[in-house]
């Protein structure tokens, strides 16, 4: 019996020891509804790129029903959108993606991200190159982000509720991915 439970302890260690995070570029955006999220899902191509001048509380006011990990892209995820507001937050996670989290001044809140140019998923993206760009703007000014104003030209994207306390739009929409960023 032990000697299953060493066997079972190092298949485990073994599988969760596969690359992850930052070193991998093969990840990025998990997998909850990944292809919306980076532009290579079937309806990508109705993406209507004309940019929608807003403000990170309209957009955290838009009506939108539950979405779970099997929702199609939405209407609303067929939309640019432009939005300036104060970096309350950079963070690289370990995936390589690049979340900018956006406040305005009455504390309302806006995730923003763009995917990692590297991962395999990225690579088909019609939207590769300005991926590509808006990480050299991240990276040439990284430390200086926070607390700047921004403005931020990204595809909608409602995000699958996560059932956590944590500053994002109150109908769980992102600007992801961010296409184009300014300050």
């Amino acid at each position: 019996m032990k000697q299953y439970l060493y066997l079972i302890l190092i298949c485990t260690t073994f599988i969760s020891c596969e690359p992850k995070g930052k070193n991998n570029e093969k990840a990025c955006n998990g997998n909850t509804r990944r292809d919306i999220k980076i532009l290579v899902d079937d309806a990508s191509n109705e993406i209507d790129t004309t940019v929608i001048v807003s403000t990170i509380d309209s957009l955290g006011n838009i009506a939108i029903g539950e979405v779970d990990r099997d929702t199609p892209r939405l209407e609303v995820e067929k939309k640019v959108f432009q939005v300036t507001g104060k970096v309350d937050k950079v963070k690289r996670y370990r995936d390589g993606d690049y979340h900018i989290k956006l406040v305005d001044e009455n504390e309302n809140y806006l995730i923003t991200e763009v995917p990692n140019p590297n991962c395999e998923f990225a690579q088909t993206s019609n939207y590769l190159s300005q991926y590509m760009s808006v990480i050299e703007f991240i990276k040439a000014n990284e430390d200086d982000l926070e607390g700047k104003t921004l403005t931020i030209t990204g595809v909608a994207f409602i995000d699958i509720d996560h059932y956590y306390k944590r500053d994002q739009a109150k109908n769980n929409m992102e600007l992801h991915p961010i296409l184009d960023i300014t300050f």
